[in-house]
């Protein structure tokens, strides 16, 4: 069984795109978000040639996620609540974002607060009730950034709101199951 509850009021900012060559020095000095959820800024770190030309959309509902234990025991997560669009000349952008708890997933932190020695990588988004890590639906551009290691987030200001989800270990796909046709 799986389910979805969203504590708190949804406020809506408009995003505000940084113009930066990378992620740390532009994440630390963009202004946090006062309103809405709480800031994250999402980034592409790395550009190809074929590439640099195109944008990049971070679509709404994409959970990033990063460890902060030993062995990656205790870790939080975080869910964009507004799309994020990246190209060349605007590598990184600002966008609300809610704390995703889930036990079974092990995202126990709530909530998730600004750590400058903290980052965070796509791990799925939200698909129904649940949390697709199959990027199946994205564009190739999106699923070449996150193969790559070249998206990153890091929360810029305190996530107000939570979404907790209830699931159980069969809800979490085996990444050692062989692939479906």
């Amino acid at each position: 069984m799986l389910a979805v509850v969203l504590a708190g009021a949804p406020c809506f900012s408009a995003p505000v795109l940084a113009q930066a060559p990378e992620h740390g020095p532009v994440a630390a000095n963009l202004a946090p978000i006062v309103t809405g959820q709480g800031g994250v800024s999402v980034c592409l770190t790395s550009q190809q040639d074929e590439q640099a030309t195109s944008l990049l959309v971070v679509p709404s509902g994409t959970v990033f996620e990063a460890s902060t234990g030993p062995g990656g025991h205790t870790a939080q997560a975080f869910v964009t609540t507004e799309t994020v669009t990246l190209t060349k000349a605007q590598p990184c952008g600002i966008a609300d974002a809610s704390t995703v708890v889930s036990h079974t997933r092990h995202w126990l932190v709530n909530p998730v607060k600004p750590q400058a020695d903290t980052q965070f990588h796509p791990v799925g988004d939200v698909s129904g009730n649940g949390v697709d890590t199959s990027f199946g639906d994205e564009d190739e551009t999106l699923r070449h950034a996150i193969s790559s290691g070249h998206l990153l987030a890091r929360v810029q200001g305190s996530l107000h709101d939570t979404v907790f989800l209830t699931e159980s270990d069969a809800d979490i796909e085996d990444p050692d199951a062989p692939a479906k046709p």
